[in-house]
């Protein structure tokens, strides 16, 4: 990109003309035909790895988990990880989590260009080869998701009823970093992994086509569309973000069995000790052939969910686990 990214002010939000996806979007917005709700620090119940949440009158324990996690994966035991997994008294759904931090928007920007979204209901599906495609310099890395989220920011700001000079730009590069598929996916690693990796378990992500090098796009699948809500509420903006990834726990003796390599393993488990993006190592686990034909024992969707309101820089910021029926049964879509 050739526009600066150094300061929030100055997000490149581009100049386009108003299509008509936008427009019905933005009308939408302004007649409230939306189903989202204004952040409320009472509305999302999470759990911490620092706290012991009260489920139903009786005291979650972490330690009990950890010894159930650890009986269960000794014993083989798949039906009780299930039930232990799915109830909210053993382990608890929604987890809170730190603030999305970027360092390269730009960077963002490329990769939010190869993702499918949904914006207030619309599903933009069309994508490019991959993130590691070769680009021609200083062509924009864009998308026709991009350029109508971009528009809708731009609509957004000049609706009647918006207190204060809302920036477009700012908007958008707001926006842009909860569409950064990485870095969301290395803070849920960040945050599930102290919940549910033991000494004989580890979680990781199934490999998607982020992970994968130009070439090869077509080997892996796409990953799950991003769910964008923009809507005006007492004059601010607000935002609803959810980007839902897909991982898997695995047992490292099965891993160890197939043939992936043990030091591969090791560096993975580094993830938590750095405050730095996944490392070379670390993606090469991924495109291990062992690792890659591989089904996890369980299988979770991981969802992180941010509400933002952008007139008053309140944020909520939480991550949401579920373990899908149809793929622990054995059908996978």
């Amino acid at each position: 990109m050739s526009a600066s990214y150094s300061n929030p002010r100055h997000f490149n939000a581009y100049t386009g003309h108003k299509g008509s996806v936008a427009k019905s979007l933005a009308a939408k917005i302004k007649g409230g035909n939306t189903t989202s709700k204004s952040i409320s620090s009472s509305s999302v119940t999470v759990a911490s790895n620092t706290t012991t949440p009260p489920r139903n009158n009786q005291p979650f324990t972490l330690s009990v988990l950890r010894q159930k996690l650890t009986q269960y994966t000794r014993g083989s035991d798949r039906r009780q990880m299930l039930r232990l997994l799915k109830n909210p008294k053993e382990f608890p759904s929604s987890h809170e989590m730190k603030n999305v931090f970027v360092e390269d928007i730009a960077m963002a920007e490329r990769e939010a260009a190869y993702e499918r979204g949904v914006l207030n209901g619309v599903k933009f599906l069309k994508v490019k080869g991959g993130p590691g495609e070769p680009n021609k310099e200083n062509e924009p890395m864009d998308s026709y998701f991009l350029q109508t989220l971009r528009e809708i920011c731009g609509h957004m700001c000049e609706m009647d009823g918006v207190i204060g000079s809302t920036d477009p730009m700012a908007l958008y590069g707001g926006l842009l970093l909860r569409l950064c598929r990485s870095t969301s996916e290395k803070d849920a690693l960040e945050e599930i992994t102290p919940w549910l990796a033991r000494e004989e378990l580890i979680v990781l992500p199934l490999k998607r086509r982020h992970h994968t090098a130009a070439g090869k796009v077509g080997e892996s699948k796409l990953a799950k569309p991003i769910d964008v809500e923009l809507f005006v509420e007492a004059g601010d903006v607000h935002a609803k973000v959810t980007m839902t990834h897909e991982f898997g726990l695995f047992r490292k003796s099965d891993l160890l069995s197939r043939g992936v390599n043990e030091h591969r393993l090791s560096e993975w488990s580094k993830l938590l000790s750095k405050e730095k993006p996944l490392s070379s190592n670390q993606h090469k686990l991924l495109h291990d052939a062992a690792f890659t034909n591989m089904r996890p024992w369980i299988f979770l969707d991981v969802d992180v969910i941010e509400r933002i309101n952008f007139g008053s820089g309140n944020n909520v910021r939480f991550l949401s686990v579920t373990v899908p029926d149809e793929k622990n049964s054995g059908y996978v879509r």
